[in-house]
């Protein structure tokens, strides 16, 4: 009886770990399809990304507004009608989003590069053939100057980001929701610093071309004053509508606690995050990337995971003592920004 009772659960546990190979194979198998197919579309992106990149630094940023708008509408109808199937689609699942994320970049590619057609354009493919328009080598060699510094910058911020993200995981599946959707609300203000950065980008480096080191000084001051009044308002929104937002996330009163005193903090932070993106941006519109990189080399893959360690765990905040952490990456971007755009010499520097 007992040899037959242990045969019978050493079947049982074969049988489940049988099941268990077969769904890891299934999860793999979907990965690798949603993979292949969002790489499928990587060239449609990056071709869009260079020329709504080129539109923005000659003023046009209506067109990455239009193509970046278009594409999301066009992934949410395409979600809608291939992940379960609507009005007569076929229901792909997963497989369904990741080939309406690609519907949508392919549409984004064909309006970024219908924008080159106008002629009235900056940058237009008739003015490039009518004025004989030739890549030499100088300007390549700027280009590339400029591109490794901001991509040696977003490789170690990606580090950092990534630090902080396995602390706050290592806290436990509440907490780290509980920062993920945090992290959702601090990429929101973000965007409104970002749309001011891209401001700042075109009108700072269109001065200094021009020679008008003043000009570029007055429109980083001005594109500066209005990002403090978004932040405040901002600041205000998430102090008193914090704890509403994480109940649209949550029904646990324990997660929706922790995501209230997140918020808290989230009120200097966004103070903060808009100021320092604004300067970067006029430092980067004037070339200065070498020291946006170190500044933000030193402040995010440094001081912030330094920092969320030492309250996370040491002090043993817990998932609060991260965002201090980000408090303090903030104060340091700030305080460098700050000092180097006042100090007058980002204007002084030749591309």
């Amino acid at each position: 009886m007992a040899n037959a009772a242990g045969t019978a659960q050493k079947m049982r546990r074969r049988k489940e770990n049988h099941k268990f190979s077969r769904m890891m194979a299934v999860i793999l198998g979907l990965i690798v399809t949603v993979e292949v197919m969002i790489a499928g579309g990587m060239i449609f992106n990056i071709i869009s990304m260079a020329i709504n990149a080129s539109q923005r630094g000659a003023g046009n940023t209506k067109i990455a507004m239009r193509t970046n708008v278009t594409s999301n509408v066009v992934n949410m109808i395409g979600n809608y009608l291939l992940i379960q199937g609507h009005l007569g689609f076929p229901a792909m699942g997963i497989a369904g989003a990741a080939l309406a994320t690609v519907f949508g970049t392919v549409v984004a590619c064909i309006m970024s590069i219908c924008s080159l057609i106008p002629k009235d354009n900056f940058v237009s493919i008739p003015y490039i053939i009518k004025e004989r328009v030739r890549i030499t080598l100088e300007p390549a060699k700027n280009m590339a100057k400029i591109a490794s510094s901001v991509f040696i910058e977003q490789v170690f911020m990606r580090t950092g980001f990534l630090l902080v993200s396995i602390m706050a995981a290592r806290l436990g599946t509440s907490a780290y929701a509980a920062h993920q959707v945090a992290m959702n609300v601090m990429n929101l203000s973000f965007s409104f610093g970002d749309g001011m950065q891209v401001a700042a980008v075109a009108l700072c480096g269109r001065s200094l071309g021009e020679k008008r080191p003043d000009l570029a000084v007055m429109y980083g001051t001005i594109c500066q004053r209005i990002g403090n009044m978004i932040s405040i308002v901002l600041s205000i929104l998430y102090l008193t509508l914090g704890n509403w937002y994480f109940h649209l996330y949550f029904v646990e009163e324990d997660i929706i606690a922790m995501g209230a005193r997140i918020m808290q903090v989230m009120t200097v932070i966004v103070l903060l995050q808009i100021s320092q993106v604004i300067y970067m941006g006029c430092l980067r519109g004037a070339g200065d990337v070498v020291f946006t990189t170190c500044a933000s080399t030193l402040s995010i893959t440094i001081v912030r995971p330094s920092c969320a360690y030492l309250f996370c765990y040491v002090l043993e905040i817990g998932v609060v003592g991260i965002w201090l952490g980000i408090v303090c990456d903030q104060i340091v971007r700030v305080c460098l920004t700050n000092w180097r755009f006042k100090s007058g010499k980002w204007t002084k520097i030749k591309i």
